[in-house]
Parts: structure tokens; C-alpha cells; sequence
């Protein structure tokens, strides 16, 4: 039976890699004034821009995680040509400080699979775009946990 890391495919494994990852605010408050449209078109600005540096596009692995109504990967980490913006819709609180532990996560799980597959990379990037305050993880909250 193969082993989960021999399955996953890196583009480019002969170039460095930075694992980036953007941390994506898409709770209810993100519905007003057009900010979840701006957010949406500004990922294809991103992906195009990304597209035409001919190094970026080759080193950049990118996933997209969302907080709004829970944490999700949205996408995945794959190369920017792989990665198509999703279509986003706001609703809910902001688990700001669930989301970023997951991005956090994320990021250790990738830079383990660059190490298994003996590929180099960067420090990685975390990219936050949010309009406001976290509604977890508060002063006082008895669910606030120490991330390890």
C-alpha cells in the first residue's frame, strides 16, 4: 500500500518552494459593501499576477483556507496554475483564531512533504485578509488552548 506522501504530486520538484497559504475572512460581516466581491476578484489579480512571474509560478505553492462559517481548506496547496479562485459567499462569526492554528497546521503537514520528497523550500507565507475582530479565542474564553 503506498504511503500518503509517495501519492502527493509537487510540481517543479527541482525548484525551491515557499508554501503559501491565504487565510481568508468570509463570515457575515464580509457581505457588506461588496468586500467578499473585491476578495474574490482580487484572487484572480493574485493568480494572474503570480502567473506571469515565470520564478514565482514555478515556486509557489498555494492553498486557500476560509473562516466565516467554520474553517475549511478551500483549496488546497497546488502550483498557481493549478489553483482556479473559488467562488466565496459570507455567513457566519469569525474563527479567526481557529483558522490561523489551522493555516499553521497546514503549513508544518507541507513543509513535511518537501522534506519526504527531498525538495527544497522557503520560509512559508501566510496571507490574512479579514475585516474585523476574531469572535473566538476571546480574554476569559475557557476554550482558549495553548497551540503547540
Amino acid at each position: 500500500m503506498a504511503k500518503l506522501e509517495d501519492l502527493i504530486e509537487i510540481a517543479n520538484p527541482q525548484q525551491p518552494h515557499c508554501a503559501t497559504v491565504l487565510l481568508l475572512d468570509t463570515s457575515g460581516s464580509m457581505s457588506q459593501n461588496g468586500k467578499i466581491t473585491s476578495l474574490m476578484e482580487g484572487l484572480t489579480v493574485f493568480k494572474e499576477d503570480v502567473a506571469k512571474d515565470e520564478l514565482a509560478s514555478k515556486r509557489v505553492d498555494l492553498s486557500v483556507i476560509t473562516f466565516g462559517n467554520g474553517v475549511s481548506v478551500t483549496h488546497d496547496f497546488s502550483s498557481i496554475e493549478d489553483f482556479e479562485p473559488p467562488v466565496l459567499s459570507a455567513d457566519g462569526y469569525t474563527p479567526m483564531g481557529e483558522a490561523i492554528f489551522k493555516a499553521i497546521d497546514f503549513v508544518e503537514q507541507r513543509k513535511q512533504q518537501y522534506r519526504d520528497k527531498g525538495i527544497d523550500y522557503y520560509r512559508p507565507w501566510i496571507f490574512m485578509i479579514t475585516d474585523g475582530e476574531p469572535t473566538d479565542m476571546q480574554p476569559g474564553d475557557s476554550s482558549v488552548v495553548l497551540h503547540k
